[in-house]
């Protein structure tokens, strides 16, 4: 898919927090080199099983979300990175309100949604807020924060960033859209 290159490359990578930082000046973490279309086939022949709650208690699965792009952002309060791209992913967010195609789902990885949901609160943003339900399949997994995944309405990870993204990117705003315009295979 020519789109899933032109979403990663639309993201600007800054920094994360966790362990996959570059040893050496241009060198890349390895979750970086690797590419997601072999994890996206992957997921594809067997499925991407899991389940998210809201702060409600409501489950939300990735299976019940076939036929949306997803846009999964996993975060935590403590994670200056996760902090500082949080506004633009709510902008974005905003912008795409009326694109009933596409669901936001930040991701807090802390397992504690109320401190989070006082911290959105606290922060004005209205992202649609989850906790895992589920393990996490290893296609999703990363031992660094912020990670975005991008799943195309058939369920194929089109994106994968590990660490801070620009969601103020045209190029990214108009790579979903189109992204809901894609038939489900």
């Amino acid at each position: 898919m020519s789109l899933t290159l032109g979403l990663v490359a639309a993201a600007i990578l800054t920094w994360s927090c966790g362990n996959n930082q570059p040893k050496n000046e241009g060198e890349k973490p390895k979750e970086q080199q690797e590419t997601t279309q072999a994890n996206a086939q992957e997921a594809v022949n067997k499925g991407l099983n899991a389940s998210f709650k809201d702060i409600n208690g409501k489950t939300v699965s990735l299976a019940s979300l076939k036929g949306k792009v997803v846009v999964m952002n996993f975060w935590a309060t403590w994670c200056p990175p996760c902090i500082k791209e949080l506004p633009s992913l709510q902008k974005l967010s905003t912008e795409l309100a009326n694109e009933k195609d596409i669901v936001f789902m930040a991701i807090e990885v802390d397992q504690d949604i109320e401190k989070a949901a006082q911290f959105m609160a606290k922060n004005k943003y209205t992202l649609p807020l989850f906790t895992l339900d589920s393990q996490l399949p290893e296609e999703l997994a990363s031992n660094s924060i912020p990670v975005t995944v991008i799943l195309a309405k058939n369920g194929d990870i089109v994106g994968k960033q590990v660490g801070m993204m620009d969601f103020g990117s045209e190029k990214l705003k108009q790579g979903l859209i189109d992204l809901t315009k894609e038939n489900n295979k």
